[in-house]
């Protein structure tokens, strides 16, 4: 009884339906990417950089960068237009894989019109190769492409496997050629920002952002064209436009580990609401180090 009054005194001060989110011992995590046009700036500490969270300042309580494992989920588009770039990563993939270390942690998954996870996390990089090469298979998984749907079995994976500590990326290879139905980006962006997923795509040749609507107001909700663009800058993530997959994977492999992994703790808000985020660094570094590119997180959403 002590205790439920406790619990009713704590609550009488809010507003009828709301619900505080007590993120005062929540950490909200930061995969940041910097560079100048000489390369990636190495060496930052956490009194160089500017966190802010909803235009306030927030207080670095980590920096981690080179130590930190690598998570990685491979989501493989294996729908026909795919077929020579699936080739390309599946002759590497033991090479490929071969970069990672002791710590890190690669999962498969395959998609077209569904989704399927052909190899859970693993450190065996020769399980993970075997998973890939099964991806290869022409009668792998019914025609159609589901891109949104399979973002957000992907970040699932990450939500199921909680233990994974260091950085969580998602690498998508895909032509960006898909019709969303019912799975909004919005959707997509509060389950990649829940699993703290980073999405980074490799997208063929002639991969386009979809073009604005003349007339958005007659949008059909139920329908969204595929956005691989959008969803990998909102997360902090890279595009890789290319006609070698393999040489992409192997690039965002080598710039995953150059990323910075920063931790800070969230100030109370309402749940479910988005915060913004913006990240860069203090006067003196950008006097430093020049013109910089930061690639960050676009925000979060509470409770999540």
């Amino acid at each position: 009884m002590a205790f439920l009054f406790c619990l009713i005194a704590a609550g009488a001060g809010q507003e009828p339906g709301t619900t505080i989110f007590q993120a005062g011992v929540t950490q909200v995590r930061l995969d940041v990417l910097v560079r100048n046009e000489k390369g990636f700036i190495q060496g930052l500490q956490a009194e160089d950089f500017l966190i802010e969270d909803e235009g306030k300042p927030a207080v670095i309580s980590y920096l981690g960068r080179e130590d930190e494992a690598l998570n990685l989920l491979l989501l493989l588009d294996v729908s026909g237009s795919m077929k020579d770039y699936l080739a390309q990563i599946g002759r590497r993939a033991r090479v490929l894989l071969s970069q990672t270390r002791a710590t890190d942690k690669v999962g498969v998954m395959g998609f077209a019109k569904e989704s399927d996870y052909l190899m859970p996390f693993t450190a065996n990089m020769e399980r993970a190769a075997f998973a890939i090469d099964q991806a290869l298979r022409p009668d792998f998984i019914p025609s159609g492409t589901s891109i949104n749907a399979a973002l957000l079995d992907a970040a699932q994976a990450f939500l199921d496997s909680p233990k994974l500590t260091g950085h969580r990326a998602i690498f998508i290879l895909t032509d960006n050629k898909a019709l969303n139905y019912r799975v909004s980006d919005e959707t997509v962006l509060r389950r990649l920002f829940a699993a703290d997923a980073v999405l980074n795509s490799i997208v063929t040749k002639n991969a386009a952002p979809p073009k604005p609507l003349k007339n958005p107001e007659q949008r059909n909700p139920d329908f969204s064209w595929a956005d691989v663009y959008k969803l990998s800058a909102e997360t902090g993530g890279e595009v890789l436009r290319t006609e070698r997959a393999d040489e992409a994977f192997a690039k965002l492999l080598a710039n995953l580990r150059e990323r910075y992994l920063i931790t800070y703790k969230a100030p109370l808000g309402s749940a479910g609401q988005y915060r913004k985020i913006r990240v860069s660094l203090t006067k003196e570094a950008e006097k430093k180090y020049g013109k910089l590119t930061i690639r960050a997180r676009a925000g979060y959403y509470t409770g999540s």
